[in-house]
């Protein structure tokens, strides 16, 4: 009786469900500009919405694609590994919750946007807060001070380092978050057929100072993986080919007129200059803040250049700690020591921290997703995981001569190239953020948006 009256109620409101589902997931570009509870918020409830709008249709449909289960299987494995974990209960807590991200990448790309009309939509509203994003760090760029760095931004946010941004997200990752993102929103501009030259004009300003504002955020990762991004579209891809040139080689000349006269880059001197973390110490002169026409000088540790961590890369921190997760997984080969348990294994056994000279303090995670999973979670979890990613990657390219596809290979690389610094998947606001690119990528590979090449 009550199970039919519960069906009964929800029959009701199945509507609605999808409504709200949709309406979460349309805010979640600008969600994401909080932090990380309100997005993660949003992603359990679209996934729990989605749960019951399958129980109610009993539709499961969607359990026998291929990715789907190899998804299950993978979170079955992390699972499995964490009852040999250091920290079983953490390690079990932080496993179950992963369910939340595969759920959420499956109501996206098979209830949700499964219409041109709203996958066009999404876009627009990520494109928007892209380029709302890039206006602030424009703005936190235009307020720099020669002793204090880059300005606040609209929201009285300012990054933690100097010479770094933070645009809207009071943490030094406006690079990154753009880098993801990017190619989805080249993407709708070349959907986008109407008014021609003002669209071709437009996106060269976008790509200008996209590629502009990602040098300016100082993420070496963001910086290389855009890129690379770049010249994997240059290659594979004609539409808008000569438009993205354009904006790319713009954005190549504000940099080096950025770099030649802009007073970041002038009146310093290094006193000291390693591969290690804030390594760079500079003694920067500038104009007095409350005597004018004075000048002053302050001693500043900041990040060094991204060519002498990769010069001296044995003497990095990423070397370190990745020196430290591999010992880790060859203690525990099958197993690792347990999700979100990299940390704490570190604090316990000396052996993973004797290596870490000039470090005092044990990271949170190796800053490698594969590694990651390595250390964590053994063979078992890198192998589930690395079938689960190229489920996705051979679902993605059925069709490879489609530009939908050529779109999907350059983001999906951007997520997910090995040989890069990331955040830990276990972390929601990196995660949701992978999750909700493949729940796009999934979704763009039903479609067939683009017909004919442009002119440009």
């Amino acid at each position: 009786m009550f199970y039919k009256l519960f069906i009964y109620m929800f029959k009701y409101f199945e509507s609605n469900l999808k409504k709200l589902s949709l309406i979460l997931l349309l805010l979640l570009p600008i969600s994401l500009l909080t932090g990380p509870a309100i997005p993660d918020i949003s992603i359990t409830l679209i996934g729990i919405l989605f749960l019951i709008n399958a129980f109610i249709k009993k539709d499961f449909k969607w359990l026998f694609e291929k990715w789907v289960i190899f998804g299950f299987i993978f979170w079955m494995s992390i699972m499995f590994v964490s009852f040999y974990a250091i920290d079983v209960n953490n390690s079990l807590q932080n496993a179950f919750i992963f369910l939340r991200y595969i759920i959420f990448t499956i109501a996206v790309s098979y209830w949700l946007l499964i219409e041109k009309e709203l996958f066009i939509l999404f876009l627009k509203i990520l494109t928007i807060t892209l380029i709302f994003i890039l206006l602030d760090c424009i703005y936190q760029f235009i307020n720099y001070d020669a002793l204090e760095g880059f300005g606040k931004d609209i929201f009285g946010f300012s990054s933690t380092h100097y010479g770094r941004l933070s645009g809207p997200f009071n943490d030094d990752i406006p690079g990154s978050h753009i880098s993801r993102y990017i190619f989805f929103s080249i993407f709708l501009f070349v959907v986008h057929k109407k008014n021609f030259y003002l669209n071709n004009f437009t996106l060269i300003l976008f790509i200008t100072f996209t590629i502009y504002i990602i040098w300016l955020s100082g993420e070496a990762m963001a910086i290389a993986t855009t890129i690379m991004g770049i010249i994997i579209y240059l290659v594979l891809i004609k539409e808008k080919k000569i438009i993205i040139l354009i904006g790319t080689l713009t954005s190549i000349l504000l940099i080096f007129l950025t770099n030649n006269f802009h007073s970041m880059n002038k009146d310093y001197e290094i006193i000291s200059s390693t591969p290690h973390h804030h390594g760079l110490l500079i003694n920067k002169h500038g104009e007095c803040k409350n005597i004018k026409n004075t000048s002053c000088s302050k001693i500043i540790k900041t990040n060094p250049k991204f060519n002498e961590v990769i010069n001296n890369f044995s003497e990095s921190i990423y070397y370190k700690i990745y020196l430290d997760a591999f010992i880790m997984w060859k203690d525990n080969l099958l197993t690792g020591v347990g999700l979100n348990n990299y940390k704490k294994a570190c604090l316990e056994n000396k052996k993973y921290r004797s290596i870490k000279i000039n470090y005092e303090e044990c990271s949170t995670h190796p800053h490698n997703i594969y590694v990651q999973f390595l250390s964590e979670t053994g063979l078992i979890g890198l192998f589930t995981f690395i079938i689960f990613i190229l489920s996705i990657l051979f679902k993605l390219f059925v069709n490879f001569s489609r530009y939908t596809n050529k779109i999907s290979f350059i983001c999906f690389s951007i997520i997910f190239w090995p040989l890069m610094s990331t955040g830990s998947l276990l972390k929601n606001w990196y995660g949701i953020e992978v999750f909700l690119v493949i729940g796009l990528l999934l979704t763009l590979s039903n479609f067939n948006l683009i017909k004919t090449e442009s002119k440009f």
